[in-house]
């Protein structure tokens, strides 16, 4: 009796907390509810290059490796397959939708060391710099667009919607771990190659700082 009414106390804080995380979770993907990641790999993406076994970590906003995105076919984290095409790359997560990037929306890829619940060795991840769609009415676009910003961030972002320049794509990046360290630099520098201009940022282009090599 006594272990019964000593274990309710603890069970009733565990249901608050899940109930707290659910719906945190759910208030966050309402937020987000402008970001439309999930892309069928079409049918002209070209020549399958190669497949490479991942863990997929985590989607945030750029240069906002601690803020988590929750976007369709990218919001939880597991086990799946980066592959890459002749015309672009498909995220494929076990038991998720898979998400299509073609090159023409890719700003970069390189390599990083930590971002949300993931600390690795120095490059132990590939990050891949990529541009969305958003979706929606103005609300949810300028809600998704300012996910992770500072408060200057914000007043920048909002005063440009104001002003008539409605956000209408994001900049994010999604962070992978590929299992083997020979897939890993195959993925990077064929990425790389089919980037335009041989993956040279245009001047001026705002794009993450790399870290490590492209092997």
């Amino acid at each position: 009796m006594n272990t019964l009414v000593l274990a309710i106390p603890v069970i009733a804080l565990l249901v608050v907390l899940y109930l707290a995380m659910l719906l945190g979770w759910r208030a966050r993907k309402r937020r987000q509810a402008g970001f439309a990641a999930a892309a069928v790999t079409p049918e002209d993406a070209g020549a399958l290059l190669f497949e490479a076994p991942m863990l997929y970590v985590a989607t945030t906003p750029a240069k906002k490796p601690l803020e988590r995105l929750v976007l369709p076919g990218l919001a939880f984290r597991g086990r799946g397959t980066f592959i890459v095409w002749e015309k672009g790359v498909t995220l494929s997560i076990n038991g998720e939708l898979d998400v299509y990037v073609p090159y023409g929306n890719i700003r970069s890829i390189g390599t990083s060391t930590f971002t949300i619940d993931r600390v690795v060795e120095t490059g132990g991840l590939v990050r891949l710099d990529w541009t969305t769609p958003l979706v929606g009415d103005e609300k949810a676009r300028t809600a998704a667009a300012t996910a992770g910003a500072t408060r200057t961030e914000k007043k920048v972002i909002l005063a440009a919607a104001a002003a008539g320049d409605r956000p209408a794509i994001a900049d994010i990046e999604s962070y992978v771990r590929i299992l083997d360290q020979v897939d890993s630099a195959r993925v990077l520098s064929t990425v790389q190659s089919h980037l335009p201009a041989s993956g040279t940022p245009t001047p001026g282009t705002d794009t993450p700082k790399q870290e490590g090599q492209v092997a």
